[in-house]
């Protein structure tokens, strides 16, 4: 029993010694592989072998010179020995040269050469370079590989012979290489020690704590929340140990600006939040106002056009010629603007919208274009062909010229409709909606015809207008434009002034009708230019006249965009005074229509022209659709009868009584009257006895460069 607990106490002290061990191991290899990748240390333990081996070598080399010339010293002792002997055991007896050989044979050498008295006695190889056994026999000069010559002089040891021989040094090589790899196993075995050791202390002094250090460092980065987790005192008092307190020291600071930091982080999230609500929110009133119209409600043409592209480009698409882009424009409604005001218009805009708007599903596919010009998407019935399209148009033309009660007033507006059909006349939207405005301009120009399709000589049209534009720009910068002048008479039939009509001579095409380039002139703005020319011509020939003697005035027409001009009043005073012209002979003719687009505006201009004194006069009267309330504010000196009305005299009864009508009411309110377009004698006799003040036309004078001369 005793036997068996001895034995397993034996094997239990086995397995521990057997664990220990391959513990010891496993932590030897362990270090091993940390030394092996630190970068740090294998560049010292590099160093370290590399200048202990610098070391070894630079002793190896004077060892093996100093062990090469031992042995070679040794060779020249063992030889003179063994010639010393051979010298006195042959005492007394004659050197010859079989003697001689029996030497070399017993001895290391291979050639001898006694020199006594004279006399040389030789055997074996001759002796050529022969050095002194006492000199330095390793610089000596080698008459052959392996072998070394050698002298010693006469001495009581050596029979007072002069001897050289030829020693055999072979085994000499062998020996220093058997030298150079001991030392060098020896230095390498020392180089490993050292390095070993170099190892050890650089893993205790260095490597351990800078690995410690690092986890330490990579753990507070990856916990970059908590940098106050991870300072620890320092460990040691060397380098290390202030590196140490170091970082503590930037773990502590960067606690307190995380602290900091998260606190600033907090008001800035805080802070966010309430800018992202507001942009949000001013987005999408930004959206509302980039997409829809602030008036109506309606969509606007990005988000019409956007929309109509959309809805063109699905698969199922209604039938070729069953949809329509409709285009409406309110006619007149600049002067229900000016007779009614802007919040009447506005809410009459609104309703106009409204009416619009329940004939299309789709509230996507209805927009306010721009003013009082609607665009929508309109789809024929499926009860019959092409014309369920136009019933479709003409109910929403009903509706929007039914009567809009504002109030206790109800107003009336006139529609004008351009139409564009799908595919027909574009398969896009930008397409589509020009083709519809053009139709619809061409609608405005022709009452008879509220309704147009697009046809593809409307686009000629739009390209003869682009040429015209083109063309009328060119004609300002090259002065193409004359004056003509049509005298004005009295019912004496005597000369009182002239009007001033322009009229354009194009290079290419003639004579322009002015009725064709003055209004798009209007439209572009250009006759903002052309009218301070024309203004300045008629008062430079004005100027010229006077000093002939006129006494008489010159009329210009001005149109409505001049009248919305401020400084137009100030440039006439400017051109009055420059030219010493009276205000009193220059008369301003304005239409109706002109003054009725902006009424408080063209009241304030029309004031200010007067306080120049110049004279002003309602041309074309009869025609528009001018209030007499207005016109008795109006601070103008004449009515001019429109040609339409003086054509049909003395025989038209309606002319008769609409002729007289003007002339009576315009001198009871103070105005003088002159009729235009007068051309027979009748009219000029039915005119003067019915009281007409002045007139005008091809009877009494036609147009001309120049007009009066002193003789006329």
């Amino acid at each position: 029993m005793k036997s068996g607990e001895g034995t397993e106490a034996e094997l239990i002290a086995d397995v521990s010694k057997t664990v220990a061990n391959l513990e010891l191991r496993r932590s030897f290899r362990e270090w091993a592989r940390q030394l092996a990748g630190c970068r740090l240390c294998r560049n010292l333990t590099l160093a370290a072998f590399a200048a202990i081996l610098t070391i070894e070598v630079a002793i190896l080399i004077p060892s093996y010179r100093n062990y090469e010339e031992d042995l070679l010293h040794q060779r020249a002792e063992v030889a003179i020995q063994a010639i010393t002997m051979f010298l006195h055991s042959k005492s007394g007896q004659a050197v010859t040269p079989g003697r001689l050989e029996v030497l070399l044979a017993n001895s290391s050498l291979t050639g001898i050469s006694m020199i006594a008295g004279g006399t040389r006695i030789e055997a074996g190889e001759p002796v050529t370079h022969p050095q002194p056994a006492n000199g330095d026999l390793r610089g000596a000069v080698r008459p052959a590989e392996g072998v070394i010559d050698l002298s010693w002089s006469t001495s009581p040891g050596l029979s007072d012979y002069e001897i050289l021989a030829r020693a055999d040094v072979s085994d000499v090589s062998g020996k220093l290489i058997a030298f150079v790899f001991r030392i060098l196993g020896l230095s390498l075995l020392i180089a490993v020690f050292v390095t070993v050791v170099t190892m050890a202390v650089v893993d205790r002094m260095m490597l351990s704590p800078l690995l410690k250090l690092r986890e330490r460092i990579a753990r507070a980065g990856d916990d970059a929340e908590h940098p106050g987790k991870y300072v620890a005192p320092p460990e040691r008092s060397d380098e290390f140990g202030e590196v140490e307190s170091a970082f503590n020291d930037m773990l502590t600071q960067n606690a307190s600006y995380l602290s900091r930091m998260q606190m600033l982080n907090k008001n800035l999230d805080q802070l966010l939040d309430e800018r992202t609500r507001s942009l949000r929110k001013t987005e999408q009133e930004l959206e509302i106002r980039t997409l829809y119209d602030q008036l109506t409600g309606l969509a606007n043409r990005n988000l019409f056009e956007e929309q109509l592209d959309r809805h063109l480009n699905r698969s199922d698409l209604e039938p070729a010629g069953s949809e329509a882009v409709l285009v409406l424009g309110l006619n007149d409604f600049q002067a229900l603007n000016g007779l009614a005001g802007h919040q009447t218009g506005d809410r009459v805009l609104q309703e106009i919208a409204r009416r619009i708007a329940s004939h299309v599903v789709d509230h996507g596919h209805v927009a306010r274009l721009g003013g009082d010009v609607f665009g929508l998407l309109v789809a024929a019935g499926h009860r019959g062909p092409a014309d369920s399209l136009e019933a479709s148009i003409s109910a929403v033309i009903e509706a929007c010229e039914a009567p809009v009660r504002i109030g206790q007033k109800t107003y009336e507006c006139e529609v004008s409709a351009g139409v564009a059909i799908t595919p027909l006349d574009g398969s896009d939207a930008r397409t589509l909606l020009s083709h519809a405005e053009i139709a619809m301009h061409r609608a405005k120009k022709t009452p008879s015809e509220r309704v147009q399709f697009f046809a593809s000589e409307f686009g000629d049209q739009v390209r003869r207008r682009q040429e015209m534009v083109r063309d009328l720009k060119l004609a300002v910068q090259n002065h193409q434009f004359q004056l003509y002048y049509q005298p004005l008479f009295d019912r004496l039939r005597r000369c009182v002034g002239y009007e001033a009509l322009l009229r354009w001579h194009h290079p290419v095409h003639g004579l322009v009708s002015p009725a064709e380039f003055i209004p798009l002139a209007e439209e572009t703005g250009l006759i903002t230019g052309i009218g301070d020319w024309v203004l300045e011509q008629a008062i430079s020939q004005l100027k010229a006249w006077t000093d002939e003697g006129f006494t008489g005035r010159i009329a210009v027409n001005v149109s409505a965009l001049q009248l919305s001009d401020r400084d137009l009043s100030q440039r006439i005073d400017d051109m009055l005074k420059r030219f010493d012209v009276s205000a009193g002979q220059l008369e301003l003719e304005i239409t109706e229509t002109a003054l009725m687009d902006d009424i408080e505006r063209s009241m304030a201009t029309l004031k200010r022209f007067r306080d120049l004194g110049l004279t002003l006069a309602v041309d074309d009267f009869g025609t528009g659709y001018s209030s007499l309330a207005y016109l008795k504010a109006l601070p103008v000196s004449r009515v001019k009868i429109d040609q339409a009305f003086v054509t049909g005299l003395p025989d038209n009864d309606q002319d008769e009584a609409l002729c007289r009508t003007i002339i009576t009411l315009a001198h009871n309110m103070g105005f003088e009257v002159i009729a235009e377009g007068v051309e027979t004698e009748a009219q000029a006799g039915w005119l003067a006895i019915s009281g007409c003040d002045e007139m005008q036309g091809f009877l009494l004078g036609r147009p001309a460069l120049k007009g009066y001369s002193r003789n006329s």
